[in-house]
């Protein structure tokens, strides 16, 4: 059962006036009007109070015209609000920003659901990669016209089954159920079905119902986000469904690409708040968003920082969004920092550092690049060095690989020493890392070099039950690569001391220092010239006790 249309007046101005024609009227005109290839304008005619008018309307304007006469009939019937909602329809009245940056995934859903079977896409990744953002820039697009011309007419409608989940009644939640399935067969050539969260469709009987009978049976166009984890157990482990399906892997936007991407929402940031954010600040906190509690470069996550640091340069009445806002967005705890003694503070610097060090100068592992480097203290860090992996920059996973990745590792414990001649507790994480790591190289992937295990892949619980020759033998191999690790880490971290030195103390005066920042220290320390300010950090360093 549809719903009453409600009448819509579309504003169209000529010669300075304008005049509401209703959405009737419209679509009369519109069906009238004749369309030539290559024509950007077209003259429509009007009878307004007896006078005819004629107005000449871009094409695009026309067509955004009709989507709105089109959209003005109501599809989904009252009972169904709750559970059902006209995403295209919604994003008419209340547009949306475009994404940037994602044109092949949008490029592969729009090619799934284009086909006659099997045409649904799973948009699977990590929480906040973009999933649902591309799922919204199709509605986007559809409520535009930007679309294929073949889901001009189509509407992207929004399943709830978190909404039907929360029925108390069993009759009433069946019966709603079945109202559902029968009113998206009836609709099916005119929409797409879209669900957030997947993992919902197969918590309940009947909502695995719909969600086969949609994909297998009548073939409706759909788009669903799910995290990978959970695509991966419950739908690609089920024959019955997995050879139906269709997935779009969602990857973490490389770092260059962020900007791109937040550009729209800073400018929308910017008008909402009047609040200016420069190039400065906005790098920095694209650089350093791994340092609120989603440790990630997702979009959303950035987006969600950015507007904080707006909020906050706001409440302080900052006309624009500095460091100090964007810093205000995580967990430091720069009371604990305050009190910490200048020793623990330059050893902290010089950890860091040696990790930054030993990961850009080591020779495998060139794929690898370093966000930033803070030494204020967040979470669960004294300090910490955050890496990402550049899609763009090809590695072989060699054991040599392996071996430089161990030496990142205990990099920190290496430059710390430089300080204090003891070890601390500082590197305990990284010795996890270490041991884990080292583990994995010999038993997970093989590249063990000893008789009796060569290309011999172990599951970890194997371990507990093998002969203890056999245990010595693994531990054996997991020193060693720890040791060649090691005695890298100490090779780069003597061959660049300077540099060490360099950075470590530009860090006890910034305090965080992005990726671009550093490669810019290590540019000019190389050339053999320092700016004014690693002159001064570096010849003058704060006196320690």
């Amino acid at each position: 059962m549809k719903g009453k249309r409600k009448e819509v007046y579309i504003q169209l101005t000529y010669d300075g006036k304008t005049i509401m024609v209703s959405s009737d009227q419209l679509r009369q005109t519109i069906e009238k009007a004749k369309f030539k290839p290559g024509v950007e304008e077209i003259c429509l005619r009007f009878n307004v109070e007896s006078e005819v008018i004629d107005i000449p309307v871009k094409i695009s304007d026309m067509r955004k015209a009709i989507k709105q006469v089109v959209l003005s009939t109501k599809l989904i019937p009252n009972s169904l609000n709750e559970y059902l909602e006209d995403l295209t329809q919604k994003l008419v009245i209340k547009p949306i920003i475009p994404i940037a940056k994602r044109e092949h995934e949008l490029e592969k859903v729009w090619f799934y659901i284009s086909q006659k079977v099997r045409n649904n896409v799973f948009l699977t990744g990590e929480i906040d990669v973009g999933k649902t953002a591309i799922a919204h820039e199709i509605a986007r697009q559809i409520s535009t016209n930007e679309c294929p011309k073949e889901f001009y007419e189509k509407r992207v409608l929004l399943l709830r089954p978190d909404k039907l989940l929360n029925i108390k009644s069993d009759r009433v939640y069946e019966n709603t159920v079945r109202k559902i399935m029968n009113f998206l067969v009836e609709n099916r050539k005119s929409i797409v079905l879209y669900i957030d969260n997947a993992f919902f469709m197969i918590t309940d009987e009947l909502l695995i119902m719909i969600l086969y009978a949609c994909i297998k049976r009548y073939n409706i166009p759909m788009i669903a986000t799910i995290n990978s984890e959970y695509f991966d157990r419950y739908f690609l482990e089920n024959k019955s469904i997995s050879k139906y399906l269709n997935e779009v892997y969602v990857k973490e936007p490389e770092m260059e690409d962020m900007k791109p991407m937040i550009q729209n929402h800073l400018k929308l940031f910017e008008n909402r708040y009047k609040v200016k954010c420069s190039e400065e600040a906005t790098k920095f906190g694209i650089y350093t968003s791994c340092l609120s509690e989603s440790t990630s470069y997702e979009p959303g996550n950035v987006i969600s920082i950015f507007e904080k640091a707006f909020r906050e340069a706001r409440r302080k009445g900052k006309k624009e969004v500095d460091k100090q806002c964007i810093l205000s967005c995580y967990n430091t705890y720069l009371e604990n920092y305050e009190n910490t003694p200048e020793k623990e503070k330059k050893a902290t610097a010089y950890h860091e550092t040696g990790h930054y060090i030993v990961q850009i100068k080591n020779s495998y592992q060139k794929n690898v690049k370093i966000s930033c480097v803070s030494i204020l203290p967040m979470m669960w860090w004294a300090g910490v060095t955050i890496p990402y992996v550049d899609q763009k920059e090809y590695a072989i996973y060699s054991k040599e690989y392996f071996i430089d990745e161990i030496a990142v590792f205990l990099a920190g414990r290496v430059a710390e020493r430089r300080i204090i001649d003891t070890n601390s507790t500082g590197a305990s994480n990284d010795l996890e890392q270490v041991n884990a790591y080292a583990k994995a190289v010999i038993m997970k992937w093989g590249f063990s070099d000893k008789d009796g295990n060569r290309n011999r892949s172990y599951n970890y619980e194997d371990y507990f039950l093998m002969s203890e020759s056999k245990k010595e033998l693994i531990d054996k191999e997991i020193q060693e690569l720890v040791d060649a690790g090691m005695k890298r880490a100490e090779d780069i971290i003597n061959e660049n001391e300077g540099l060490l030195k360099v950075i470590a103390e530009r860090l006890m005066v910034d305090e965080i220092l992005t990726g671009e920042e550093l490669e810019q220290i290590c540019k000019e320390y190389e050339e053999g010239g320092k700016t004014e300010e690693v002159e001064k950090t570096a010849e003058t360093p704060k006196e320690i006790e």
